[in-house]
C-alpha cells in the first residue's frame, strides 16, 4: 500500500479500526447522535452507537444541475432519515438552509432540495439562479428504533389540511416533527418544502406542518400545489438537546444570533429551528427557508452561519408568521471524514 489518507476524530484507536472497516463497507456509525435537524426526514428518534450512517463530503454543485449520490445503505427508504445542508462559499451565509426546497423571485430561481430517495441512492437539485448552495452535504441514516408516531403515507388534496392525532400526550415543546412528500415525478422528496410561490396563475407549491400540540399536528397542502401527492408525518420525543434557546422574539429583516457555546465542530452539530405564531399557526414550519410572493412580499425564516459556538436565524422583511423562534442543537461525539483514499 503506497498511500493511505484518513482524517479522524476518535476517542480511542480501537474505535478507529472499527470505523475504518465500516467505511470500506460504505457506511459509518455515529455515537450518541439524535436524528434531528431543520426540515428533517420523517424518522427522528435518537441514534445511539451502532446507527448505520452515511454522509457525503461538502460537494460542489453547479447551478441548474442534479447530483446523484450512492449511499448504498440497502434498506427500505421509508426507514431512513435525511438531512441536507448548504454551504455558501462567497456570500457570507456559511453553513445554511436559506431557500431550502426552492424559492422563486420573478424569473429567478434559488435554493436546492433533495428528491428520488431510494434504497441506495438520493439526488440533490440546485436551482439555476441559486446563490446560497455553492456546496451541499447530504446525510442518510437508519435510526435504530421506530418513531413514536408514524402516519404512514396519506393522500392529500390541494387546499386540504389533515389533522393527525399522534396521541403522545407529551408537551409540544418536547416533540419533534418530520414531514416527507411523495410524487410520481420526484419520488420521496423535499421540493417546495414549507411552500414555494410561483406566480399569480400557478399560485404556491408544496406543503407544511403546523399547529403541533401534545396530541395532534396539522399538515396543509397549498391550493395550487402540483408537487405533493402524498405526505408522511412522524412525531417523536428525542433525546434532550445539548442546547435549547427557548422561544425568543425575532424582528423582521433581522439576523438574530443564537450563542449555543458548545464549542463543537459545526459539521457535527444537528440543528433544528421552528417558529411560533400564537393564535395562528402555533408551532410550525411554514415557509421554512423563505418564500417570495409575486406581490413582492418576502416571508419565512432560515438558519444560516452555523459555527462551533453560534447559529443565526434570519427573518424575511415582510414575514407575518414567525414572531418567535426556537433553536435546538444536538452534537455528535464521533466523526470520520469522507472520503477514505487508499491506493494499492
Amino acid at each position: 500500500m503506497k498511500d493511505k489518507r484518513m482524517l479522524m476524530r476518535v476517542p480511542v484507536l480501537a474505535v478507529a479500526i472499527v470505523m475504518a472497516l465500516l467505511l470500506l463497507a460504505g457506511t459509518y456509525s455515529v455515537i450518541a447522535s439524535p436524528t434531528l435537524s431543520v426540515g428533517p426526514g420523517p424518522d427522528l428518534p435518537s441514534a445511539p452507537s451502532g446507527t448505520v450512517f452515511w454522509t457525503s463530503p461538502w460537494e460542489p454543485i453547479t447551478r441548474g444541475h442534479t447530483l446523484s449520490f450512492n449511499h448504498n445503505l440497502g434498506r427500505n427508504p421509508e426507514t431512513y432519515a435525511v438531512e441536507l445542508l448548504f454551504l455558501d462559499t462567497d456570500g457570507g451565509l456559511g453553513i445554511n438552509r436559506r431557500y431550502y426546497g426552492g424559492l422563486i423571485s420573478g424569473t429567478q430561481r434559488y435554493g436546492a432540495h433533495w428528491q428520488n430517495l431510494t434504497a441506495n441512492t438520493i439526488q440533490v437539485y440546485r436551482q439555476p439562479d441559486d446563490n446560497v448552495a455553492d456546496r451541499v452535504r447530504i446525510q442518510v441514516w437508519v435510526p435504530p428504533t421506530a418513531s413514536d408516531y408514524d402516519s404512514g403515507w396519506r393522500d392529500i388534496s390541494q387546499d386540504e389540511t389533515l389533522t393527525l392525532t399522534h396521541g403522545l400526550g407529551i408537551p409540544a415543546t418536547d416533540l419533534t416533527v418530520g414531514l416527507w412528500f411523495s410524487s410520481t415525478d420526484r419520488g420521496i422528496h423535499h421540493f417546495a418544502y414549507g411552500g414555494m410561490s410561483v406566480n399569480p396563475l400557478s399560485g404556491t407549491l408544496g406543503a407544511y406542518w403546523h399547529n403541533l400540540t401534545n396530541n395532534t399536528v396539522w399538515v396543509t397542502r397549498f391550493i395550487s400545489d402540483t408537487a405533493v401527492e402524498q405526505v408522511r408525518v412522524v412525531v417523536t420525543q428525542g433525546e434532550p438537546p445539548a442546547y435549547d434557546s427557548g422561544w425568543r422574539s425575532i424582528a423582521t429583516d433581522t439576523a438574530t444570533v443564537f450563542t449555543h457555546s458548545l464549542n463543537w465542530d459545526a459539521d457535527m452539530l444537528l440543528v433544528r429551528g421552528e417558529c411560533l405564531m400564537p393564535g395562528g399557526l402555533g408551532i410550525h414550519q411554514q415557509f421554512a427557508g423563505g418564500n417570495h410572493f409575486w406581490s413582492g412580499a418576502w416571508q419565512g425564516t432560515n438558519l444560516q452561519n452555523l459555527t462551533s459556538n453560534t447559529v443565526t436565524i434570519f427573518r424575511q422583511p415582510d414575514d407575518l408568521t414567525c414572531p418567535q423562534a426556537r433553536v435546538r442543537i444536538w452534537k455528535r461525539s464521533l466523526l470520520v471524514y469522507l472520503p477514505l483514499v487508499m491506493r494499492d
